[in-house]
């Protein structure tokens, strides 16, 4: 190889030096042809083209040519030479074509909309992780409930017996007992029962009326103003700033050491309410015995600061953005919320299966069947609920683990290109897996669902594009038995936050805990009204809104206003009725020119009332008003000093004169 290497080289040399010889040779040709008035047509670009070695022999044949007219401009005339042959013409050749690369649109093997099991159904071998297309039957075991559906007690008549079976009265008194050791080392005056009772009240008032700021429920506006609360707003305003739930002196943010104190909050992250907590869950288990179906999902609690002592989430896609997740399983058919947990704030999350198995521990063991979406959905799930005696149907992710061979991401998304209705079915014991072509392909497992499906039952209806015509038509297409029972009882925990979204009494606060509490008072406040609506066959509807046709049947907002009425209890009554502060003068009840407006004048001036009967302020000055009774001339407090002055005055004109505080 090394001695012919330098041949190879040679050789290689000669065909360059001979190429460029050519090349020299036809561009000194077409020069000279130009030179000497011969024009290139066809004849001389083919006798360029021969093997004419010499300038001169070229130009002897083009110059015969010519004047033989035998040039394409003269091509009228006839040529007269014979002797000089025209070479044919080399065609051109097309360019190829562009190869285009077509998809092919082959149909997925689908088998679809199995057959029932029988003797004649092929016998398919099943795949590395034991499914097969082999059908059999599925034993699904009878619900054996716990007692009685629906409330465990008695009816009641009041609806704040309801409302204190899920927020009894001992955890009244618990908070009582904490905001009264807070209050003491503040040097405040003490609480009392009725006035926490009062204060929960308030908030449930304020989640059936809304308005942006709070402070205008006192207002002196009749716009704003709510009568019911009318006298309360400066002890409301104390209880709010020292409310405290639990020992406040076992407060794990207290410990100096950062070590200790993070690790007391992870042991304890809702330390502020865990007594609350603890109560409301046990009562929501304890009140009330769930149907069959069960259903988990995650409830927000929004919150945007960043000192809550559990984590935050922010989903910008769901409708509460930023807040504390909080797992919850509830009755599907209700939405009754039978127990939650929050999320575990820790270093490691917490995996889904642990999760679930927490929230659903209490059920077990009675062949429930559990809902659930992708999130919880899982293989290992299914089988551990299913030695737990509970069933188990969702939706589940392509990607999870254990699913059949068949259903891989690459051939579910072919499966797309098949019609709307179809459906396929692998089964593993006890476990079914369904891929169904709806809008999209959507696969769901199940435990307690046969792998083929009722002609009779076993269909929904969808609005599909006609072929021809290009609208929205309805029709009728086949479903699996999953897919129809997991779109009827997979709600169960949004419709309790449907209920508790209507009048939430949750308010803006500086205290994340605070949150927390307003989410527990809600879940007694829909759970009660759940139970008050099954033992009373009156209700009309679970609307938000009363009902025209028969106003004396309740609903939701008047079964609030009745619980709120009966907490308050007189409590927080407001005197009288409102008159508007620094505008047009209102006149009171029964009164013939005597209001209690803004007095003309620049400063304030001393009570009348307040100046007879001695009274000062806490820095021992008599007190002053610019508000007083322009048709007496005298300066009067707004309130009982207006009221106690003209009736002890006597006054006909101001006879029964009454009147309100700010």
């Amino acid at each position: 190889m090394e001695k012919n290497a330098p041949c190879s080289k040679v050789s290689g040399l000669q065909k360059k030096r001979r190429l460029e010889e050519q090349r020299n040779l036809r561009q000194t040709i077409r020069r000279s042809a130009t030179d000497a008035g011969v024009r290139m047509g066809k004849h001389y670009r083919a006798l360029a083209m021969t093997d004419t070695e010499s300038e001169e022999e070229f130009l002897d044949e083009a110059a015969a040519m010519s004047s033989s007219g035998c040039d394409d401009d003269n091509v009228d005339e006839p040529s007269s030479i014979s002797d000089v042959p025209e070479p044919p013409m080399q065609a051109r050749k097309a360019p190829p074509r562009r190869k285009v690369k077509r998809k092919k649109t082959t149909e997925v093997d689908w088998d679809n909309d199995p057959d029932p099991p029988s003797c004649y159904q092929p016998d398919f071998t099943p795949d590395s992780e034991g499914w097969t297309r082999t059908l059999h039957n599925i034993r699904v075991r009878s619900f054996k409930p716990k007692g009685t559906l629906g409330p465990s007690f008695n009816r009641r008549s009041s609806a704040l017996k309801y409302f204190l079976k899920f927020f009894p009265i001992s955890l009244l008194l618990t908070i009582v007992k904490w905001t009264n050791v807070k209050l003491a080392e503040k040097q405040v005056r003490l609480t009392s029962l009725a006035e926490i009772r009062a204060w929960f009240g308030i908030h449930l008032v304020m989640g059936l009326v809304k308005v942006a700021n709070y402070k205008n429920y006192w207002s002196t506006h009749p716009g704003y103003r709510n009568s019911l609360i009318s006298s309360t707003r400066n002890r409301f305003d104390s209880i709010s700033q020292f409310l405290v739930c639990n020992d406040a002196s076992k407060d794990p943010s207290l410990n100096q050491d950062k070590a200790h104190q993070y690790n007391a909050k992870l042991k304890n992250p809702l330390f502020h309410v865990q007594p609350v907590w603890d109560k409301v869950c046990k009562q929501c288990l304890k009140k009330y015995v769930p149907d069959r179906e069960l259903t988990i999902d995650e409830a927000m609690i929004r919150y945007r600061g960043f000192k809550a002592s559990v984590r935050k989430f922010f989903m910008p896609l769901k409708p509460i953005r930023a807040g504390l997740k909080v797992y919850a399983i509830a009755e599907s058919a209700t939405g009754f919320i039978l127990n939650f947990i929050i999320h575990p704030h820790g270093q490691k999350p917490a995996k889904m299966l642990d999760i679930t198995m927490d929230t659903a521990k209490f059920h077990l063991n009675a062949y429930h069947h559990l809902y659930t979406d992708k999130l919880y959905t899982s293989i290992p799930l299914a089988r551990h609920l299913l030695s737990q005696k509970m069933y188990l149907t969702g939706a589940i992710k392509g990607n999870s683990r254990g699913l059949p061979k068949d259903f891989n991401s690459e051939r579910v998304k072919r499966m797309s290109s098949n019609p709307q209705g179809s459906f396929s079915t692998r089964q593993n014991g006890q476990l079914t897996v369904a891929a169904w072509k709806d809008s999209r392909v959507m696969l769901l497992l199940s435990s307690a669902h046969q792998g083929w499906r009722d002609p009779q039952e076993h269909s929904v209806q969808r609005k599909i594009a006609d072929d021809g015509t290009g609208r929205l038509e309805k029709k009728t297409i086949t479903a699996p038995p999953q897919a129809i029972d997991y779109t009827r009882y997979m709600g169960g925990v949004d419709r309790g936050d449907q209920l508790r979204s209507y009048y939430s009494c949750s308010r803006k606060s500086q205290l994340w805990w605070r949150k927390i509490l307003y989410f527990l008072v809600d879940i007694a406040r829909v759970n009660a009204w759940i139970c008050y609506r099954n033992h009373h066959s009156t209700v009309a509807t679970n609307s938000p809104e009363s009902s025209d046709e028969d106003e004396s049947a309740p609903t939701h907002s008047k079964f609030i206003m009745d619980v709120a009425t009966q907490l308050i209890d007189g409590y927080a009554q407001g005197r009288a009725e409102v008159q508007f502060y620094g505008s047009k003068r209102v006149k009171a009840k029964d009164a013939l020119g005597h209001t209690s407006t803004r007095m003309p004048g620049r400063y304030a001036h001393w009570c009348r009332w307040c100046r007879l009967h001695n009274r000062v302020t806490k820095s021992g000055r008599t007190k002053t008003t610019r508000r007083g009774c322009q048709a007496c001339g005298v300066y009067l407090c707004a309130g009982q000093c207006f009221i106690n002055y003209h009736s002890l005055v006597g006054s006909e004109e101001a006879g029964h004169t009454t009147s309100t505080t700010e």
